[in-house]
């Protein structure tokens, strides 16, 4: 399955929190196992919550 992440744009987030929050550690890179741990959490959230969502209206909204 393609990824669903854009993961330049990731990685350059990840990056940029780093530096403002961990501002001693000079991180320049994320790891390939990273990403894949990041997307896996966020494909569970997205599944998890499309179970939770009730079955009406037709605007998926996340309720958590």
């Amino acid at each position: 399955m393609a990824s669903i992440l854009n993961r330049k744009a990731t990685k350059t987030y990840i990056l940029r929190i780093l530096e403002k929050n961990r501002p001693g550690w000079k991180c320049s890179r994320v790891s390939k196992q990273a990403l894949e741990e990041i997307e896996a959490y966020l494909k569970v959230k997205i599944i998890d919550s499309i179970h939770r969502h009730p079955t009406k209206g037709k605007t998926f909204m996340n309720f958590d």
